[in-house]
């Protein structure tokens, strides 16, 4: 599978734009910049994404399999689908201005058939 250039449609990192912002992509209540009780909310506020849960879990649903239909959980090389799914991330990152995200080993690549393997797999493309 090849990583998509912009899997987002928009390229602009969401911003703050008050309680009467109207778009879609905004923050209405969180202004990184404001200063509260002498520092910015950004810095007592730490955000970090998921890396699982935002783009690991395939939605399923007590009743039915996957809900979430992601290019980057099916096909046929583990390694390239692990690469599609972090470029992805790393463009989500960047659109959120989230400076942290937290990952389990096997977020980040496949699980090999031997430890040897699933060390091998982290370590590629280091």
């Amino acid at each position: 599978m090849n990583a998509p250039t912009n899997f987002f449609d928009t390229s602009a990192p969401v911003a703050f734009g008050g309680p009467q912002a109207t778009g879609p992509l905004a923050f209405r209540w969180y202004d990184k910049d404001r200063i509260v009780r002498g520092k910015r909310l950004e810095d007592h506020l730490r955000f970090a994404v998921c890396y699982w849960h935002s783009l690991g879990w395939p939605g399923g649903d007590p009743f039915g399999g996957e809900t979430f239909l992601r290019p980057w959980h099916h096909g046929t090389d583990p390694m390239a689908l692990a690469r599609a799914k972090a470029d992805v991330a790393f463009e989500m990152f960047r659109l959120l201005d989230v400076p942290f995200f937290t990952f389990h080993d096997a977020d980040v690549a496949p699980e090999g058939q031997s430890l040897a393997e699933s060390i091998a797999n982290l370590n590629a493309n280091r």
